[in-house]
């Protein structure tokens, strides 16, 4: 084994020079880690913007390029406190399904009570939408009821519809929105709705004030806080002396096995001059 090492230095120096930049991959790859898959874009941009204003330096990545949906990463050390803040800021929010998605699709419909329950979902989807496009709310449900008509033809009832809302109170402590402007927005979106038939209820969440963020820099092709780049820098400088000192090792160790081969050449030339025979007298 260790002869075949010897007589082909090249195969040591591909084989070191592997395991150092899987070593280097390694070390950079374990720093991140991604915390959320499948994400359109919009949605990848607002948890960084969350996250940012907590101090978390965060960063996406695209993560299928065939569907367009992309993965946040975040410092590893950071992981669990992330959990933690989207959580409380309900982040990423639950898919709602809307008029694209309940009738874009070329589902057949097969009665009309499927098709009312259907329109009635996308509906629903489409009015949360409209809320959660409010800055400051954070989450909304809208549950809408149509009376249906009797034997007669006749409707029986009132149309009504109840909200449920999170928001996150402004610096005086007041809501995005009113509870009679969420009752017009939402009778105005259904027809023959009363506002006054519109039960809303709007709930308050503390979010945990934000923190300090970071001012990103570049250091090359790479991004990040200013308060890492002194510790990026140094490992730049120790990764670079690593492969510099491996390069002079190499590059050593291939003149020492030269020499060795040459004074090994000369030996065995001396070895076959002395068991020549002499040449006999004529």
């Amino acid at each position: 084994m260790k002869n075949s090492a010897i007589r082909n230095p090249r195969s040591v120096i591909r084989k070191s020079v592997l395991w150092s930049g899987l070593l280097l991959g390694l070390l950079t790859y374990g720093c991140q880690t991604a915390i959320l898959h499948g994400l359109s874009e919009q949605e990848a941009n607002q948890v960084i913007a969350v996250l940012q204003q907590q101090g978390i330096i965060a960063t996406k990545q695209i993560d299928n390029p065939e569907a367009n949906t992309w993965k946040v990463t975040v410092p590893r050390r950071d992981a669990v406190k992330v959990w933690g803040v989207l959580q409380e800021y309900r982040l990423p929010s639950p898919p709602v399904r809307r008029f694209k998605d309940v009738f874009g699709k070329g589902k057949l419909v097969v009665t009309p009570m499927e098709e009312k329950a259907l329109f009635l979902e996308a509906l629903q989807g489409e009015i949360a939408h409209t809320l959660e496009s409010v800055a400051g709310v954070i989450s909304a449900r809208v549950h809408v009821v149509i009376p249906e008509p009797d034997i007669t033809g006749q409707v029986q009832g009132e149309a009504k519809a109840s909200v449920m809302m999170e928001y996150r109170p402004d610096p005086a402590g007041q809501a995005p929105l009113r509870p009679d402007e969420v009752q017009r927005l939402v009778a105005n979106a259904v027809q023959g709705l009363k506002p006054e038939n519109v039960a809303v209820v709007m709930k308050p969440i503390q979010m945990a004030p934000p923190q300090q963020t970071y001012d990103m820099v570049s250091f090359g092709p790479i991004v990040v806080a200013r308060p890492s780049l002194a510790t990026l820098k140094i490992a730049t400088v120790i990764i670079v002396l690593t492969l510099l000192f491996m390069g002079g090792l190499f590059f050593w160790q291939g003149r020492v096995l030269a020499q060795l081969r040459g004074e090994l050449a000369a030996a065995q030339r001396q070895l076959r001059a002395i068991q020549k025979p002499p040449k006999q007298a004529a």
